[in-house]
């Protein structure tokens, strides 16, 4: 598995955590294509992953044959750092991210599915898959 598989199965696990934070089918804005904001994200790593950009937290997420990679995740960050999910996907799936702002971001059947974002409150953000219902990742977000 590539460092940035791993990376995208990190987030989605984050984003997994996030949507299984949902309450209520409320509505949540949809992020921009070119989502940029100022967020400093440092990414807790596992093991097996490596740090190749300072400038974002990458996490890689992959869906295959009804498995989430990775789930339940934790990850640091820290406000004004980019967060980067890269999605490979045998399904169509939503990744909702519960910060502030929130996003929603369409996954398609693909690889290399990347979403931009930033948060800019500090607080747990969890990261969920709404259709799989899992959560990708956590991410402790600090000043």
């Amino acid at each position: 598995m590539t460092t940035r598989t791993r990376r995208l199965l990190t987030t989605l696990a984050a984003v997994g955590l996030v949507v299984a934070g949902c309450g209520s089918e409320s509505e949540t804005p949809s992020a921009p294509d070119d989502v940029s904001s100022t967020v400093d994200t440092t990414v807790v790593q596992s093991d097996s992953e490596q740090a190749t950009d300072t400038d974002s937290t990458d996490i890689d997420v992959s869906i295959a044959g009804g498995e989430v990679t990775p789930t339940d995740e934790r990850v640091e960050g820290t406000v004004g750092r980019e967060i980067v999910l890269t999605v490979d996907s045998d399904a169509v799936d939503e990744l909702h991210v519960h910060s502030v702002p929130e996003y929603t971001f369409p996954v398609a059947v693909g690889e290399d599915q990347e979403f931009r974002f930033t948060v800019d409150v500090p607080g747990s953000v969890d990261i969920e898959l709404h259709d799989a219902g899992v959560t990708v990742a956590t991410v402790l977000v600090r000043p």
